[in-house]
């Protein structure tokens, strides 16, 4: 693999000087640590890393936003994100990002190693937290697509007005059924989308107005 010059990037001393321990163990060079998100595009035009490592977390500026600036100059720049937690806005912000990517602090130092390894080849990296995150989102995504073409276009009336807070009752004046049928479709909608009462049909349609 050859050496790999390193930028590590971490306002946390501490974790910082860990991070550069175990890279450098691992053959990584170490060729410049920076404690503060404005001194990074500095520093990587003056060494010009195969690999940078950057805290999500940074003083003065997001290891997102930094990522971003450096793919802007940098196109072939390979960069990996250590993050604190494994929020859904910490993936979603390292998606739109330029970042090869992206690991949990906490993650084992094996698990660094090839990380680091696999971006500074060039290649995509998901931290095992992360890589769960993406495929249970992917199967959410797959379900709603499976129910969506599965709910009836009076099923979906129905799920419109029990949006706008309707009864029942209400619900059948308005399409001319009875109430009986609107109960069966609202049974059906919470079979279909997987939810336990009203409230959660309610709660789904809001959150995914595009899929229903």
């Amino acid at each position: 693999m050859g050496t790999i010059k390193t930028i590590v990037a971490d306002g946390n001393e501490i974790f910082r000087y860990g991070l550069c321990s175990i890279l450098h163990e691992a053959g990584f060079e170490i060729c410049s640590e920076v404690d503060n998100g404005a001194l990074i595009l500095t520093a990587y035009e003056s060494v010009k890393p195969d690999l940078c490592v950057i805290s999500f977390s940074m003083p003065e500026i997001s290891g997102i936003q930094l990522a971003n600036k450096i793919v802007e100059k940098y196109p072939r720049a390979n960069i990996l994100v250590m993050a604190d937690s494994d929020a859904d806005s910490v993936l979603n912000d390292f998606l739109d990002s330029g970042a090869n990517g992206l690991l949990l602090k906490s993650a084992h130092r094996i698990e660094l190693i090839d990380a680091a390894g696999k971006v500074a080849n060039g290649e995509n990296f998901l931290g095992k937290q992360f890589s769960k995150m993406m495929t249970r989102e992917y199967l959410r995504l797959a379900r709603l697509r499976k129910a969506k073409k599965q709910i009836t276009r009076r099923e979906k009336e129905v799920l419109t007005l029990l949006v706008e807070g309707m009864t029942s009752s209400e619900i059948a004046e308005k399409l001319y059924i009875s109430p009986r049928t609107v109960d069966k479709h609202r049974t059906n909608l919470l079979k279909k989308l997987g939810q336990k009462n009203t409230a959660g049909l309610v709660r789904f349609a809001l959150q995914n107005k595009h899929l229903v």
